[in-house]
């Protein structure tokens, strides 16, 4: 599943007319941060996910996994009151529920930056692996330069 809340965040942010200061003041996070997420560089903890999805009204999921650019304004606010209908309301009995809500979501986070970490790594080792051939042949090369010179 593709992770569009960079793109969502900068699309919402265009939104509401926002530059990243105005939103970072609001939201008291930086700018760098906020383009920072806005690029894909880094994810926000799960606490900034929560800010930023109350602040515009969207659940963190379809922040997440949606693709805000593809639908229709109508098809946004349809967003926006699905996150106010589905917001509930504040007992006990569903912090618990709430608090395994949010662990899994970090998991998953966590999950997909292990993923992307692993990618990284099979980069490197490809890279490396394209170097060390590179070396070999610009050894075989000295090698018979050497033995023209010499022969």
């Amino acid at each position: 599943m593709e992770n569009n809340f960079g793109s969502n965040l900068r699309f919402l942010r265009k939104k509401k007319k926002l530059t990243l200061e105005n939103l970072g003041e609001t939201l008291k996070i930086s700018k760098s941060a906020i383009s920072d997420y806005e690029t894909g560089k880094t994810f926000p903890p799960l606490d900034v996910c929560e800010l930023i999805s109350d602040f515009f009204g969207i659940n963190i999921d379809d922040l997440k996994n949606s693709n805000f650019t593809e639908f229709t304004e109508e098809q946004i606010e349809d967003f926006v009151h699905a996150k106010a209908k589905s917001k509930p309301s504040k007992d006990t009995s569903d912090d618990f529920s709430n608090e395994k809500k949010q662990l899994e979501f970090h998991n998953k986070l966590l999950s997909q930056q292990i993923e992307g970490l692993q990618i990284q790594l099979q980069l490197v080792k490809q890279i490396v692996e394209s170097k060390d051939s590179e070396i070999k042949s610009l050894q075989i090369q000295v090698r018979l330069l050497e033995e023209k010179i010499n022969g």
